[in-house]
């Protein structure tokens, strides 16, 4: 059953890209459907796969409910930094929530770093639909929270994974902090839908699929698109790059790729690693972090 079930969405995703072109129409109607597909496939909130919290880390962050500056109703968990370190404010991926990094609040917990692992709207505990423009502004909204907590926006490390990568990439722009950290970065939506597309296409093993849906990418135009390449030039932090040479989701040429839009920049490329968990770079992110 999980099977057919998995077969079945990856049709209507499919299903949904395939019809994308003919609704790019300049009318209003052409612009609302174009956002509905665009939101349904790049979002997908893990609704339906939730996970126990960690007993270990039960009553060892705190919960934060607070609103956004659109007013969407957001949460989160806060763990507050011990002598001075710094705190981080986590990014997570597409298909996923706050509760699957929690290796991240441990990781915070052991090091006395501070933690805010924000759940964008229409996410875990958060209300309201999702948007590239609603989730830049839930990130800003972290934060303006963060700092009614006491915490100076310059002490502050954006960490970002896969598509929290350009919502990492996009408050630093906005925001003196500390650093940035852009962990299996995206490059744009275009090219993160066509890797994914890639790797639908290996895992069913229909690769003479690959040639078309290479074409019909080319002429897409997203209206969100988050844009990591045209964005990463602006930031005048420290900025560490961490990808895995076998990322099978988010191909590492797109972390060498930003990083030559930035040479000032750290990139660190492992030979081995899921795109899915981050024990392959968190020694080298922990040695960033004590760097600054």
């Amino acid at each position: 059953m999980r099977k057919f079930i998995y077969y079945l969405l990856l049709f209507k995703k499919a299903f949904y890209i395939m019809i994308y072109p003919i609704f790019m129409g300049k009318s209003k109607l052409s612009r609302f459907i174009r956002m509905g597909i665009e939101n349904y496939l790049i979002f997908q909130p893990a609704k339906l796969r939730m996970m126990r919290i960690q007993r270990n880390l039960l009553k060892k962050f705190k919960t934060v409910r607070f609103a956004s500056i659109d007013g969407a109703r957001l949460f989160a968990w806060y763990i507050r930094a011990q002598d001075n370190k710094p705190t981080i404010l986590y990014f997570h991926g597409q298909c996923e929530s706050i509760l699957y990094h929690q290796d991240i609040a441990e990781y915070a917990l052991k090091n006395g770093y501070g933690l805010f692992m924000l759940s964008y709207r229409g996410h875990y505990r958060a209300w309201g639909l999702p948007s590239e423009k609603g989730i830049y502004n839930d990130a800003q909204s972290a934060i303006n929270k963060l700092n009614c907590l006491g915490v100076d926006t310059n002490n502050l490390i954006l960490w970002g994974h896969s598509l929290g990568t350009t919502v990492a990439t996009n408050t630093a722009v906005y925001n003196d902090v500390k650093a940035l950290i852009l962990q299996s970065p995206i490059k744009n939506i275009s090219t993160a839908a066509y890797d994914l597309m890639n790797f639908y296409i290996r895992r069913i093993k229909i690769h003479w699929l690959r040639k078309y849906v290479k074409q019909h990418f080319k002429d897409i135009d997203f209206i969100q698109k988050f844009d990591n390449l045209s964005k990463i030039s602006k930031i005048r932090c420290p900025i560490l790059l961490v990808h895995s040479k076998t990322d099978r989701i988010a191909p590492s040429k797109n972390s060498r790729e930003l990083y030559e839009r930035k040479l000032n920049a750290q990139i660190y490329l492992a030979e081995r690693g899921s795109h899915w968990e981050n024990k392959w770079c968190i020694k080298k992110i922990s040695e960033f972090i004590e760097s600054l």
